[in-house]
């Protein structure tokens, strides 16, 4: 990462700044972009730059005309609209649709947690492979 040189320090990056810091250079930085057109960052050809600024234009043009959300149809309404004239008369997906309730509880668990290494465990499995080993060495002797 590139270093940052912020109110006359210089950070490795933007990652090595204190909390307090980062926030006020990442508002500067969010500052310092939102004033900026993409065609101020961005170095492209003439041609693009105008096929660039008429989608800008028109973009904005059409956030203007959109309507409310209030004002949009339903997906009932839709859904009316489109179906085949022998479904019309059957509820949509949407208006039928109901959240199921959860199969368990999902603030407490059922599940018991793992138990983690137990000293007692390890040191009495340590003495019976001792035990069984000292067994095994016996019969080897006695039988070899």
């Amino acid at each position: 990462m590139p270093r940052v040189t912020f109110r006359g320090r210089t950070y490795k990056s933007e990652f090595a700044m204190p909390e307090g810091v980062r926030q006020a250079y990442r508002d500067e930085q969010a500052r310092i972009n939102s004033a900026k057109s993409l065609t101020d960052i961005v170095d492209m050809p003439q041609d693009v730059k105008a096929i660039y600024e008429r989608a800008v234009d028109h973009l904005e043009e059409k956030l203007e005309l959109s309507q409310p959300r209030k004002d949009l149809p339903r997906t009932e309404d839709i859904y009316r609209q489109s179906a085949p004239d022998n479904m019309k008369h059957l509820p949509s997906d949407e208006s039928v649709y109901h959240a199921s309730p959860p199969v368990i509880d999902p603030t407490s668990s059922n599940i018991e947690p793992e138990p983690g290494l137990n000293p007692g465990r390890l040191v009495s499995s340590v003495v019976w492979a001792a035990v069984l080993a000292a067994i095994l060495f016996l019969l080897m002797q006695f039988l070899g």
